[in-house]
């Protein structure tokens, strides 16, 4: 199946699973208003608010890494079997939270490795001259590094849910696949970057000119709430084109591997 079928696939298959869209509105919705006060200028470097802030990120965040289970659970029943059971949707979120949460720790552990061999190859390359040649060098190392991880690490979170396995082992095949399929993988992904930028700026755009004469207040209030509903609907597009492209390559093993 090519790119362009893949993220077809992926609207036409987004009807089925509504309801997870909506659930994610909700989550998105609720922590867009609350962020609202908190983003007011008037708030801007108070520490009492800063902290307020990081507790609601970290409690969204968690919430967040339930929601992506149950909704990866659902994408996958949608391919597999052509329906999806909402009632499965917090079984799927509980099974896959220690592993989901373990992943996107190792992930965060990884970025952080990168940056840092980056920052000091980029110090080591200034040392040497520093000019526009060997800035836009830097410049051209750092996306080609930051595009290849994304490329090796977009599956493993789609083998943890559709294999069963563990973190290491979802890793490692994620990886794999990833840099097997490197071209067509960073199609897709770049495909899927560029459908939601397409989307979200012709949302913004229409957004713009509806909102013009009405109060401030009321406008903040109205984007934030038609932001939420467009972040919630495309990452579920994502989901279920990306998982769709995972399972057509036909090498997922079931649910037979104990997880790590």
């Amino acid at each position: 199946m090519g790119i362009l079928e893949v993220v077809k696939k992926g609207f036409s298959l987004s009807g089925k699973l509504m309801k997870v869209v909506l659930i994610f509105f909700v989550l998105n919705a609720v922590m867009g208003l609350i962020s609202l006060p908190l983003a007011a200028p008037e708030n801007v470097g108070q520490p009492g608010i800063a902290t307020i802030s990081i507790a609601i990120s970290v409690v969204f965040f968690a919430i967040f890494i339930f929601l992506q289970g149950g909704a990866l659970g659902l994408a996958k029943d949608v391919h597999k079997t052509g329906d999806a059971n909402i009632g499965n949707f917090s079984a799927y979120g509980k099974k896959f939270y220690t592993r989901i949460l373990g992943l996107l720790l190792l992930y965060i552990a990884i970025a952080v490795g990168i940056v840092l061999v980056l920052a000091l190859l980029g110090s080591g390359i200034l040392a040497i001259g520093d000019s526009t040649f060997t800035r836009t060098l830097i410049g051209v190392i750092s996306a080609l590094v930051a595009f290849s991880a994304i490329t090796l690490l977009l599956f493993p979170i789609y083998s943890v849910v559709a294999d069963d396995i563990g973190v290491m082992a979802a890793l490692k095949k994620g990886i794999k696949i990833g840099r097997e399929n490197f071209t067509r993988v960073l199609g897709l992904f770049l495909t899927l970057v560029i459908v939601s930028v397409v989307i979200s700026l012709i949302v913004g755009f229409l957004i713009g000119i509806v909102t013009v004469p009405l109060p401030s207040g009321i406008t903040q209030i109205i984007i934030t709430l038609i932001n939420s509903a467009v972040q919630s609907y495309i990452p579920i597009v994502m989901m279920l084109a990306l998982m769709g492209f995972y399972l057509g390559l036909g090498n997922t093993s079931g649910s037979d591997s104990t997880p790590v």
